[in-house]
């Protein structure tokens, strides 16, 4: 439990000093994000498992004999095993890269980088040690955002073309770019929202899944379709209060180029959020889209001209992202993540998918 406690204790750091530039706390904070998520162990959830004996099972060019990864994500790991071969290094290897990816597009386009990273952290630390494939494809299209801005179109379709080949349910960013320049009016955000939670509340949401799965040939969305059940509370208030915030602060946002494009990312996150009411599906799909909830949360910090209003809003969001990774920590994958175990240490955590451990120890 404590390397968490540590980490979150330097994120919250970051956070309330309202760094705006990069410094060495910014730096030891990601250096020690790294080094969690790619020195630990068989810690993540059943895909691990799955990521782990692939690569130690195929080599070379029988890589590509195994069809259910993109042949984007199998050529990464063609070159991570000329350097070496081993699981462990596959874990290290993606925890570096895809961090460093990540950590790019949040500096070059955060007004707050010590309260982008907060939000980043407490939402996706924990979901990066299972996402990896979904995790590289999120840190690769986000590149795309800084041509988005500048409408070099071109160039965003050559990243979102890359990314497909690296996870297919990435074609979902390619809609983003015919709306990012748009700008709506708080009734159209209201209306597009209500739209969004009518469809999530009825069969269509499976109707849309089996669309998409269709399109991305995936038999993992396929399956997913079957899965829809009740209404998740809590996407509820997460999609309900970042509407809520698009609809007060939209004005704002729309003042420049750079953040009417964040602040359109925010918007479809949220109505993202809220197709998933009954289907989680959705919120794999948010994840492309997570990275302009990071930067409009603090750009709506600087909107606020009260103090007070300016204080009240930080300390909320500051628990209400506390209470996210927490949440995650102690309720995800059934407890999988607690206690934290690392490749150098050597106990039993009787973790959820522990059973499938296929390696000696």
């Amino acid at each position: 439990m404590f390397p968490y406690l540590f980490i979150f204790f330097l994120a919250t750091i970051l956070y309330y000093r309202n760094i705006k530039k990069t410094n060495f706390l910014v730096y030891f904070f990601i250096s020690v994000f790294i080094g969690l998520a790619g020195f630990r162990d068989m810690i993540g959830g059943y895909d691990v498992y799955i990521y782990a004996e692939v690569y130690e099972s195929f080599k070379g060019a029988y890589l590509y004999l195994y069809t259910p990864f993109e042949k984007g994500y199998l050529t990464f790991y063609y070159f991570l095993q000329q350097i070496n071969e081993s699981r462990e290094f596959l874990f290290f290897a993606t925890a570096l890269i895809m961090t460093i990816l990540h950590y790019y597009s949040i500096k070059k386009n955060s007004n707050n980088i010590g309260m982008s990273l907060y939000i980043y952290f407490c939402k996706f630390f924990l979901f990066s040690f299972v996402y990896m494939r979904q995790g590289l494809a999120m840190g690769v299209i986000w590149l795309a955002i800084s041509f988005l801005i500048r409408k070099k179109y071109f160039y965003v379709l050559l990243i979102v073309t890359l990314t497909f080949t690296i996870h297919k349910s990435s074609i979902l960013f390619l809609p983003f770019i015919f709306i990012a320049h748009k700008k709506f009016s708080p009734y159209q955000l209201g209306l597009i929202a209500l739209i969004v939670l009518f469809i999530s509340l009825t069969p269509l949401s499976n109707f849309f899944i089996s669309s998409i799965a269709d399109t991305t040939d995936s038999d993992k969305l396929a399956t997913y379709t079957e899965k829809g059940g009740s209404t998740n509370l809590f996407y509820l208030i997460e999609g309900g209060l970042a509407i809520y915030l698009a609809i007060i602060f939209h004005k704002y946002f729309y003042k420049a180029t750079q953040t009417t494009v964040i602040f359109n990312g925010f918007f479809i996150y949220a109505v993202t959020i809220l197709a998933g009411l009954t289907n989680a599906t959705f919120i794999r799909f948010s994840w492309y889209y997570f990275i302009f909830v990071v930067l409009a949360l603090p750009y709506i910090y600087t909107f606020i001209k009260s103090n007070n209003l300016k204080s009240l809003y930080k300390n909320l969001l500051f628990i209400y992202y506390a209470l996210v990774f927490f949440r995650l920590l102690i309720v995800y994958d059934g407890g999988d993540f607690m206690p934290y175990k690392s490749i150098f240490q050597d106990f039993d955590r009787n973790g959820l998918w522990e059973f499938m451990e296929y390696r000696q120890k």
